[in-house]
């Protein structure tokens, strides 16, 4: 249960964390809006043009920011009970300062937990509408009626996978196809053609060859065109626009990861990126865990003390979790560790920092 002391350092860190917000949120619309103010002005944008896309861009803002407003709001609000000796106070009155902190420690791992939670499912709608107004409402681009992709990539059945290095969705062509058929983990059939081209509502291929696969050895044959009509997938289907995997939620990552392995590609680089869904909100408990020590002593500086460590500590927990991300793309670190190494790095220092303080 909460007690008084409890709710009060609550309430503070609360009121600072929402000015924290409001004012980052203000800080990026006002520099956003001064760097774009002519484009929106050539584009002849609406009033309601321009107020609807910087409200989905609120999202994103929150969601970049919220690690350092967190970091500046513990900062603020101890600090500020510290300067007015009332963490002393409760000291001398036999409250340890553990005891002290444990309110905000559970309060950040709360925000960490709904910021995981804001990131799947908010700022991925968000972002898109926000350039869906920016495309198709303020530069006036033309929805595509057809589009083409590369390194297409398709789960076209439970046991068969198509992957293709460019599809033109004008001509319905596809380009360096290779069609592969599984029995359990093991590859049976493999059918690569130089072109594939939808004529007649089927897929015909050009320049085809078929390796099928049986007791460990291989059977090659080649064909100069076949029509596949087990294929049941559409042009529609090779269209449509996949989402960047750094877009993707965890669940999407997911399902991406598991087509890259289906067909032989490497997933390191997307489950580096999927371990950092989760590593990433968490640094709102990690930079807690880390300010509450250094706040909770008394000493002079003020607000731009405050400033210029969260700052700090922000601008270096984030380098070190872009130096894992790179080492883990390029397979140096465990995808696991990499996007957890800025996190490890900082829980340590927190909890050194938290062991030396006097309790």
């Amino acid at each position: 249960m909460l007690n008084a002391l409890d709710r009060y350092l609550i309430k503070r860190f609360i009121v600072n964390l929402i000015v924290g917000v409001i004012a980052w949120i203000i800080i990026f619309v006002v520099v956003d809006l001064i760097e774009n103010i002519s484009h929106f002005l050539d584009r002849s944008a609406t009033f309601h043009q321009i107020f609807m896309y910087y409200f989905y861009y609120i999202p994103y803002i929150i969601s970049l920011t919220l690690p350092v407003a967190v970091l500046l709001s513990t900062l603020f609000t101890l600090s500020t009970m510290a300067m007015n000796n009332e963490i002393v106070a409760q000291l001398s009155a036999g409250i340890s300062l553990y005891r002290t902190l444990r309110p905000l420690f559970v309060a950040a791992f709360l925000i960490s937990i709904t910021a995981f939670f804001f990131n799947e499912i908010t700022v991925p709608y968000a972002n898109q509408r926000r350039f869906d107004i920016k495309r198709y409402q303020i530069n006036h681009e033309p929805k595509p009626r057809f589009r083409s992709r590369s390194n297409v990539f398709l789960q076209i059945a439970s046991d068969r996978t198509l992957s293709a290095k460019y599809f033109n969705g004008t001509t319905n062509k596809a380009s360096e196809v290779s069609i592969k058929t599984f029995k359990g983990s093991e590859m049976i059939e493999r059918v690569d053609a130089k072109t594939m081209i939808w004529q007649d509502s089927l897929w015909r291929l050009i320049n085809v060859t078929i390796r099928e696969f049986k007791d460990e050895t291989e059977r090659l044959r080649r064909l100069p065109d076949t029509v596949l009509t087990s294929l049941t997938m559409i042009p529609e289907d090779l269209a449509i626009v996949q989402k960047k995997p750094e877009e993707m939620s965890y669940n999407e990552l997911t399902d991406f990861i598991g087509e890259l392995k289906a067909i032989g590609a490497d997933p390191r680089k997307w489950l580096v990126e999927r371990h950092l869904k989760i590593s990433l909100p968490f640094a709102n408990f990690i930079v807690v865990l880390l300010g509450a020590p250094l706040a909770s002593r008394k000493r002079r500086g003020g607000m731009g003390l405050n400033i210029g460590l969260s700052l700090g500590i922000s601008f270096t927990y984030f380098i070190i979790v872009r130096v894992g991300q790179v080492f883990g793309h390029q397979g140096s670190l465990n995808p696991l560790l990499a996007a957890w190494l800025g996190n490890l790095v900082f829980m340590t220092l927190g909890l050194l920092a938290i062991l030396k303080v006097r309790k």
